[in-house]
């Protein structure tokens, strides 16, 4: 009796297992969500296309969460993306070809009655979206059908593909009023999951036009410091970095044991550093003073030393890569003799010879980020030289910022990023383009690049584009609004557990769909 109990319990113990067993072959196999983390040094003031500005802003919603009717290609021709073509009836009409098939996050098909909507939305005085001003050239939007757009210019603008670069906004949520930075709704290759100070998260769209993104997840995790955004790479719990890693650790990831695990992609970049003067300001006002600090600051000396050779000297805001550059402009180097002579030509004579006491005084307002106050703090040393006292001032961005758009500022230095378009001169130079209305921030006025700045955006002939451009170059070149510093290396840091990363020439995320994290 007792074996006979012992005998089934043996058989049920048997039967359980081989069920337990084909238990664990049988049941699905759930796969890992992948993640790409990627640091950056600042969070986006906002994620909406509609007044997104800085770079991490413009980047993450152009690229990643809405999509733009046309792009730029790694040489920096305009191509497709929502539309598939479009054609020129005349020299003041574009009629944009809708690609079928294309959803908004939320299943919604995008239209042409969105893509309408977003640029009339654009022009709304109501909107008061920074970019307003790029779209008055528009007369008129007209939709053909549900997959045609045409747009009526007031006068014919060679620009015009570009500034077509824009995300497109449903018009389903934006016109209903609906608080659409909580609802950032586009057609982009990932969805926005959500946002903190210190992170930004983003899941993939698997119904996206041109195939499912290959990461589940991308997580942008907002590093301000430094060296913890250096550590954190270090122990490899971020996978990409892009431009925002300490120049003078860039390095130490070629280098064992790092680059067994990293790999370092360095290629010419757009992004342009500058240094502005005020014009309008007494102090600055006289080009002799301009041309004497232009000639006072060694350039290749901060580029070698603070910039570890990541940059190359620049001559004008367009890169060496665009067509459009003129090589041939006026090239203020390092020469401490002629500075001193044209400061003694406006009749700051040098008060002591080899004393202390200083021929000017000038204020060099900044930010207060530590590279940009140390790159400062090198001019100040360089422009002590010739008799020239620089006072740094620096400040907290917001603050900053307002002073430079008020004008209350004698010099400062910032940097504009994937300058590809010659007409954006005519933001930065043309004296209507003083803010509010745009980015002459330095109050230049000139009738000459007035007049030339308008030709060049509405002339359609290439070569006769080009030897505008030409003129307009040669002529900022020598009167320094800008004095160009340098254009700096795209640098990207990649863990090697990543593929499929492809540098964009302007540092941006164009890639992401394509990246695979191991």
């Amino acid at each position: 009796m007792l074996r006979s109990i012992w005998r089934k319990l043996i058989y049920i113990l048997l039967f359980l297992s081989i069920i337990t067993g084909l238990s664990v072959f049988t049941s699905p196999v759930v796969a890992k969500e992948s993640t790409l983390t990627v640091g950056v040094e600042n969070a986006p003031k906002t994620l909406d296309p509609r007044f997104a500005y800085d770079a991490t802003g413009m980047q993450i919603s152009h690229n990643l969460i809405f999509s733009t009717l046309v792009t730029l290609s790694a040489d920096l021709r305009i191509i497709p993306r929502l539309a598939e073509r479009w054609e020129n009836p005349d020299d003041k009409t574009y009629v944009f070809y809708l690609r079928k098939g294309v959803h908004f996050h939320d299943g919604k098909p995008v239209t042409a009655e969105d893509v309408k909507f977003t640029f009339d939305h654009l022009k709304a005085k109501e909107t008061k979206s920074l970019f307003a001003g790029t779209y008055n050239i528009i007369e008129g939007i007209r939709v053909i059908d549900p997959y045609r757009v045409e747009f009526k210019l007031n006068q014919a603008v060679a620009s015009f593909t570009t500034k077509m670069i824009m995300p497109i906004v449903p018009k389903h949520i934006v016109s209903n009023g609906e608080e659409f930075p909580k609802r950032l709704i586009g057609s982009g290759p990932f969805k926005f999951v959500a946002q903190s100070p210190n992170e930004i998260v983003l899941a993939k769209n698997t119904d996206y036009f041109k195939g499912p993104p290959k990461v589940d997840k991308v997580i942008y995790k907002i590093i301000k410091d430094d060296n913890t955004r250096y550590l954190k790479m270090r122990k490899g719990e971020l996978d990409l970095v892009i431009n925002s890693m300490p120049l003078h650790k860039v390095n130490d990831f070629r280098k064992k044991p790092l680059k067994k695990t990293y790999r370092v992609i360095e290629n010419p970049g757009l992004s342009y550093q500058y240094l502005s003067f005020n014009v309008s300001a007494p102090e600055v006002q006289d080009v002799r003073i301009r041309q004497a600090i232009a000639h006072g600051i060694d350039v290749n000396e901060i580029v070698k030393y603070r910039l570890k050779g990541h940059a190359n000297q620049s001559f004008g805001v367009l890169s060496v890569q665009n067509w459009f550059t003129e090589k041939d402009v006026p090239k203020f180097t390092y020469n401490p003799k002629t500075a001193e002579k044209l400061l003694d030509e406006v009749g700051y004579k040098d008060p002591d010879g080899s004393g202390p006491q200083p021929r000017l005084v000038l204020e060099m307002k900044t930010s207060n980020n530590k590279e940009t106050i140390g790159i400062a703090r090198i001019m100040q040393s360089q422009l002590a030289k010739i008799g020239i006292k620089l006072d740094v001032k620096s400040y907290e961005w917001g603050t900053f910022f307002g002073d430079i758009k008020n004008g209350n500022f004698q010099m400062t230095s910032l940097r504009w990023v994937g300058i590809t378009e010659p007409d954006f001169y005519y933001d930065l130079f043309h004296s209507s383009m003083m803010p509010p209305n745009g980015r002459n921030r330095g109050r230049y006025v000139n009738p000459i690049i007035d007049r030339l700045t308008e030709q060049g955006r509405f002339e359609l002939d290439p070569k006769k584009r080009k030897e505008i451009y030409s003129r307009i170059q040669k002529i900022i070149a020598k009167d320094l609004p800008y004095f160009s510093l340098w254009h700096r290396n795209n640098i990207s840091l990649v863990h090697k557990r990543v593929s499929g990363y492809t540098q964009d020439p302007m540092g941006g995320y164009s890639s992401f769909y394509k990246i695979s994290v191991n």
